[in-house]
């Protein structure tokens, strides 16, 4: 909005100051003039036009506008056209060279979770998986991090339908204490997958928020439990949710939806604490 140039159209600056304003507050015209120091007779005409093309709304009592659903839909409209692979790699890329780590991008599709992109490091540890493949949801961090951000209907159907195979003697087979580790999850905005679909193999994931809130993908890194150690987890759940925080932000979703779960990484200790 700062950036100038000589093509700019005055009329729809100020359209988009009014938008930005009802984002933050609902406003009757007053206010609207007031705050963005605007003629009541380019306010009232900008805002009726607004409210005409469905971009604004009038509240019950007749006065105070918001923002209208026209945006809501157009919004939803952004979202479908977004090639998350296009947003995702270069933030993948950089976060494989970088940390020398497999690194796979995935959805939630039905009952289990599909890699849509996967990444290996260069002369490093290979990680047997491909594009495409599926995963369960109950022994990957990927399909924890899903699980964890579903409404809760649809998770408990899920889980309800799942198969609790014990891949692992570090598997979770209890589905009351697979929803409290997925509790766990969602407050400290990251999964792990500690051995429990094969042994010696160690994962860690975080979701990816879409501008309307809701988590439909994953980002996730796997390496054998050397090259992902305890000690190196902390630094490993900061670098994987800078990254998907990182694609978050590449399709439109604003900070504040993914600021709630920041954490300190010594969360990260915790999590380890009685695993060995």
């Amino acid at each position: 909005m700062q950036n100038k140039n000589k093509y700019q159209v005055p009329a729809l600056m100020r359209a988009a100051r009014i938008l930005e304003l009802l984002g933050k507050k609902s406003a009757d015209l007053t206010e609207i003039m007031t705050i963005l120091e605007l003629p009541k007779s380019s306010a009232y005409s900008l805002v009726l036009t607004l409210e005409e093309l469905g971009f604004v709304r009038r509240l019950a009592d007749g006065h105070r506008f918001t923002l209208g659903f026209r945006l809501f839909e157009l919004g939803n409209l952004s979202v479908t056209k977004v090639s998350i692979r296009d947003y995702a790699m270069r933030h993948i890329q950089e976060l494989v060279q970088r940390e020398k780590v497999t690194s796979h991008l995935g959805a939630l599709d039905g009952a289990e979770a599909v890699y849509l992109l996967k990444v290996d490091p260069q002369d490093s540890i290979l990680i047997n998986s491909w594009e495409g493949k599926r995963v369960a949801l109950t022994r990957s961090a990927m399909g924890k991090v899903l699980l964890a951000w579903l409404p809760l209907e649809r998770q408990i159907a899920l889980l309800k339908s799942a198969s609790f195979v014990k891949k692992t003697p570090k598997t979770i087979v209890d589905m009351d204490e697979l929803r409290n580790h997925l509790a766990d999850v969602k407050r400290q905005g990251w999964a792990i997958d500690d051995e429990e679909d094969i042994l010696g193999i160690r994962c860690v994931s975080a979701p990816v928020f879409s501008p309307d809130g809701a988590v439909r993908y994953a980002l996730s890194i796997s390496s054998t439990v050397l090259a992902i150690s305890p000690e190196r987890i902390p630094e490993l759940v900061k670098a994987v949710t800078e990254a998907a925080n990182n694609i978050s932000r590449s399709i439109g979703t604003p900070s504040e939806m993914f600021q709630h779960w920041k954490r300190e990484t010594m969360d990260c200790n915790n999590l380890m604490e009685g695993s060995e």
